[in-house]
């Protein structure tokens, strides 16, 4: 409330002659003066008008003391100033008028001098208080425009992080469109069954509380645990059988070459000999090479399935090791290219040893991504969570080999999700997906083993976490 002339000045004394004297000085100095008799009128301008400085006498008969009034006049108007005027000074009424909230104390008989000086003393600090205040509402109205300055940025950063963190993983499903949609299955699994371990009473959990910051840190380890596929081939990400594309038709053809190639030798070899055309014999030789031809072919794709594959079938492969065809050139050559038979005779999926090694170094590639990230301290597990989603209790996961003790709790929260969803995962070009009932299944029975955390599993379970993703039947129109 800054101060504006005339300033309005309350002199307060059940003496007439020394509070008209006093009003007129203060008027011919340029204050707007007003007296009041005693303290009921003098609360009654205070609440109609805003006094900077009020003198008031110390004693005043038939009402309100002095004291009592600048008590009064501090709860209608704390911003007033009160000037004590009293011909019974001593020191310890003097300590009573200052703790009651008085600014200053004059004793009578005074000189006009020293009311004048008083007042300047007292406009003075006046002024001061409220251009402090003014600077503290002003620091406030700033602190408050930078505070909400920096809650926009704040929430523009998150937006544009959430755009990043979402445009990854279209990215790795852009790489991998067979697993579309599972990097947000995985997160909202995780998170559900981090907020169910949150809610867990007991058990070996039971005291785990994750903080809202951690399920965050959750959630983006989880949508981003599989960004390292953008370094794996693509041809090793979509590999649904053993050999396929142009090289398996490669291998039907030359197949199918060395039946014709049979018969052209047995034909010229018959003419060499004086022997005529047989159309009879001719077919029956015929049958019996496409016969043989049908079986290897058959032989091929039985073992090129990413199923298990039976040891007899395995033996029975051995039989392509011998087979040649003719180059164009004129060469003899193997029809089976070099380790071909070693992929046809991978025991259980569609990957060799060494494109297994190439999958697995997604989670490698993962962490070493995330961790060019500039998280906050906040989020600055992510790299690490995400990183040890496919290491095992038991010490045979990859890639570090990591033991339980060693295993972030968050990843093997992911693990479970991670299982499921690819057993669940209908989108799987080299298998088909897996019902509910036997993948739960299939993860106690990981569990039993100690490849994935029992207690993460039961409260999976208990809390039927696997719903969270199940998508609801279709009912007929």
């Amino acid at each position: 409330m800054p101060l504006t002339t005339p300033i309005p000045i309350l002199i307060v004394d059940d003496e007439a002659d020394l509070r008209n004297l006093l009003v007129e000085a203060l008027e011919d100095q340029g204050y707007a003066a007003e007296g009041a008799e005693g303290g009921a009128q003098a609360l009654a301008k205070v609440r109609t008008r805003h006094f900077p400085v009020i003198f008031t006498d110390l004693n005043m008969p038939g009402g309100l003391s002095g004291l009592e009034l600048l008590r009064a006049i501090h709860d209608e108007d704390p911003r007033s100033l009160g000037i004590l005027m009293t011909g019974y000074a001593t020191t310890e009424s003097a300590i009573q008028a200052l703790k009651r909230g008085a600014y200053d104390f004059i004793q009578k008989p005074f000189k006009l001098a020293e009311i004048e000086a008083g007042l300047e003393r007292a406009l003075e600090h006046y002024r001061l208080l409220r251009e402090n205040e003014e600077y503290q509402q002003n620091l406030e109205r700033m602190v408050e425009a930078r505070t909400q300055e920096i809650l926009g940025l704040k929430n523009d950063i998150e937006r544009l992080f959430e755009g990043f963190v979402n445009a990854s993983v279209t990215a790795i499903e852009a790489r991998d469109p067979s697993t579309s949609g599972h990097s947000s299955r995985v997160a909202e699994l995780t998170v559900g069954l981090a907020e169910a371990v949150n809610q867990t009473p007991n058990g070996p959990y039971g005291e785990l509380l994750f903080t809202p910051i951690q399920i965050r840190e959750i959630r983006y380890a989880s949508l981003l645990h599989d960004f390292g596929k953008v370094g794996v081939r693509e041809q090793v990400l979509v590999k649904a059988k053993k050999i396929e594309g142009e090289h398996l038709e490669s291998i039907f053809q030359r197949l199918h070459q060395r039946t014709l190639e049979a018969m052209r030798d047995r034909m010229l070899d018959a003419w060499s000999k004086g022997q005529t055309f047989d159309p009879g014999q001719a077919r029956v030789l015929l049958n019996q090479q496409e016969e043989e031809t049908r079986r290897l072919v058959d032989l091929v794709r039985r073992s090129n399935e990413p199923t298990v594959l039976p040891q007899e079938v395995a033996h029975e492969l051995n039989v392509l090791e011998d087979l040649t065809y003719q180059h164009w050139s004129g060469d003899r050559r193997a029809l089976m290219a070099p380790g071909d038979l070693d992929l046809l005779k991978i025991p259980k999926g569609s990957l060799s040893a060494q494109e297994r090694d190439e999958i697995q170094s997604h989670v490698t590639h993962t962490y070493r991504f995330l961790s060019q990230i500039p998280w906050t301290s906040e989020l600055a597990g992510v790299p690490e969570i995400a990183w040890a989603h496919h290491e095992r209790l038991n010490g045979r996961g990859y890639p570090r080999q990591l033991k339980e003790p060693d295993i972030p709790v968050q990843s093997k929260l992911m693990a479970v999700s991670d299982v499921y969803d690819a057993l669940t995962a209908a989108d799987r070009p080299y298998k088909a997906a897996v019902s509910v009932e036997r993948s739960l299944e299939i993860l106690e029975q990981e569990a039993k083993v100690n490849l994935l955390d029992s207690e993460v599993l039961r409260i999976f379970i208990d809390a039927k976490i696997f719903e969270r993703t199940l998508v609801p039947a279709r009912t007929a129109p």
